[in-house]
């Protein structure tokens, strides 16, 4: 069976690969569901982090600011 055959089979599920029943991304023939929610998860908890070491940063700039006399930098 195709990938045109299978289009046909499952009408309204995009099909890139795998089977029917899990379908994968293009070049990740069947990419299982749990793996995509922890990588998720994973990238989630990364931009946490790293928008807490942003705030960390931009204080710690407002603080040298201040001490060097230049204006409060309030656009970040």
């Amino acid at each position: 069976m195709d990938e045109r055959q299978q289009q046909q089979q499952m009408p309204g599920m995009p099909y890139y690969g795998g089977t029917p029943f899990m379908p994968g991304f293009p070049g990740t023939p069947g990419f299982p569901s749990g793996s995509l929610e922890r990588r998720v998860d994973r990238l989630e908890r990364i931009t946490e982090r790293q928008q807490q070491q942003i705030n960390n940063l931009n204080r710690r700039l407002q603080r040298v600011e201040r001490q060097l006399g230049f204006p409060f930098s309030s656009d970040f």
